[in-house]
């Protein structure tokens, strides 16, 4: 089979982390000496990044299989890993505990489900793709976890790095602690290792990545909390900022080694033992850049960390050439805005405690911007319940919201239960949260009119334009060249609609 596969096409489906999951393939396979084609079409290898955050999701793969086989003309390897490879079970008797199954049973199961597949493997056991195909490894670098895996970066200039993958929360709706697993956090040097050397090579956005991001310990200092996998609540963590020597120190090391390409961290250097004390570190890096972080859970949301945030944004190297990079923008999921929702969601906080915080981060972030994400109609959601929702939206205006209609996964816990609202209802929530939304977004929106913003190009977008963000995340288009995409530049606002802003370049 290794003479027989000589070049390979990707398909990635899903969220940011099935993205950087596919980067690190990428390279994998690159080092296995194939090529990466334009499309499957051409391909001998086709891989399939697969999402189960909904039941749509899943079914839409039975119908790509199937149109690869009928449509391809060199009739590929076809590989599925992601979320699906590992959430897999006997449908028919709904076993919630199947990911304990053997490797072999669950893909023969997967097989059944989607005829037409070759290889299921699991994401964190891609590194033995190669074995499996027949090939001979060429190379050395077999990490433990994949996600020490170099990735092979889709842009130039806008990196996802992922600190940590899986889940201990085991929410009621949620599939990601069946499809990813436990919650595994990177070591603290590889994360840094990894932005510092984005940062020399010119990136100018990086996105770090964590199913509960703000959950990350460093695995070499877990004996420094009171930590079990099972605790939703870790006493002291994002609670004790690093000694400003300390932040010196990686400073000092930062700029002395921004042009060499090989270096070790040195036992000058304290490394960081949670996310907060891993985001002081990064911020040291010099250069033009800006960071944020997806998902974060409101029970790590300390006060010490949405401090730091906040100065980090005031100090943002882009406005008055400090050493701040976090960007005035933060995901904070809420997921409904009834405790009782709140309570069979197994969320475990209030929505008082929620609030709270959200205060607390607009009193300490300038300008800042929050997305979140809610669920429409989850089991025994009543219309005061929603009602609560609509309130919470008009209370807190979130910039923008992920609205989701529940669709029961199966294996969770939720699924057990009867889904008794019907689509129509949901349809209807939605639409009204949507309408709420969109005043909200205009409101804000029309405030920037007249002001000038830092925006980062990223591409054109389908009217021609060129599209760009600001720190806060909010959309600008303008008409320039495409000699602006991967950069800075200041953009005098001239309207605004909900979802954008336009403007004309300054500078």
């Amino acid at each position: 089979m290794q003479n027989e596969l000589k070049t390979y096409h990707i398909l990635t489906f899903g969220c940011q982390m099935n993205l950087s999951d596919s980067e690190r393939f990428s390279q994998y396979l690159n080092n296995l000496g194939l090529k990466e084609t334009d499309t499957w079409k051409n391909a001998d290898l086709v891989i399939l990044n697969t999402c189960s955050v909904r039941q749509k999701a899943e079914d839409r793969i039975i119908g790509v299989v199937k149109n690869i086989r009928e449509n391809s003309p060199i009739q590929p390897t076809i590989v599925l890993t992601g979320c699906m490879a590992r959430r897999v079970w006997d449908e028919s008797k709904n076993v919630a505990n199947s990911v304990q199954k053997d490797k072999l049973t669950r893909e023969n199961e997967l097989k059944n489900l989607i005829p037409g597949l070759d290889i299921v493997v699991e994401t964190k056991d891609f590194t033995t793709l190669g074995e499996r195909l027949g090939f001979k490894t060429k190379f050395d670098d077999k990490p433990e976890h994949y996600l020490s895996f170099k990735p092979k970066y889709k842009s130039s200039f806008q990196a996802y790095v992922p600190i940590s993958t899986g889940c201990n929360h085991f929410c009621t709706f949620c599939i990601v602690p069946y499809s990813r697993g436990k919650e595994v956090c990177r070591d603290a040097s590889e994360i840094i290792r990894e932005v510092f050397d984005l940062v020399k090579h010119g990136y100018k956005d990086i996105t770090l990545l964590g199913q509960t991001v703000n959950r990350w310990i460093n695995p070499q200092m877990k004996d420094m909390f009171e930590y079990n996998e099972a605790l939703t609540k870790i006493s002291g963590l994002n609670e004790t900022p690093l000694h400003q020597k300390d932040l010196e120190k990686w400073r000092d090391f930062f700029k002395a080694k921004l042009n060499s390409s090989e270096y070790d961290f040195d036992n000058e250097l304290k490394m960081p033992k949670d996310f907060l004390q891993l985001l002081q570190v990064i911020d040291q890096i010099p250069g033009e850049w800006w960071t944020t972080w997806i998902s974060s859970h409101p029970n790590y949301m300390t006060k010490e960390l949405i401090s730091f945030v906040g100065q980090s944004s005031k100090n943002n190297a882009l406005e008055n050439k400090g050493n701040g990079h976090q960007r005035p923008y933060l995901h904070f999921a809420l997921q409904s805005g009834s405790d009782k929702v709140l309570k069979r969601m197994n969320r475990r906080h209030t929505m008082k405690e929620f609030k709270e915080i959200v205060k607390l981060m607009k009193k300490e972030i300038p300008n800042l911007a929050l997305s979140t994400d809610i669920i429409i109609g989850f089991i025994g959601e009543t219309e005061e319940d929603f009602q609560l929702t609509l309130k919470a939206q008009k209370e807190l205006e979130f910039d923008m919201i992920y609205i989701a209609e529940y669709s029961p996964r199966s294996g969770t816990a939720a699924a057990r239960l009867p889904d008794k609202i019907s689509p129509q209802i949901k349809a209807q929530r939605k639409e009204e949260l949507n309408e709420i939304l969109k005043k909200v977004a205009y409101k804000k929106n029309k405030k920037l009119i007249d002001k000038t913003l830092k925006v980062l190009i990223e591409g054109k977008d389908r009217k021609g334009y060129l599209s760009g963000r600001t720190p806060n995340n909010k959309i600008v288009r303008i008409k320039s060249d495409q000699s602006l995409i991967g950069k800075f530049v200041d953009v005098k606002i001239t309207s605004a609609t909900p979802w954008a802003l336009e403007g004309i370049v300054i500078s």
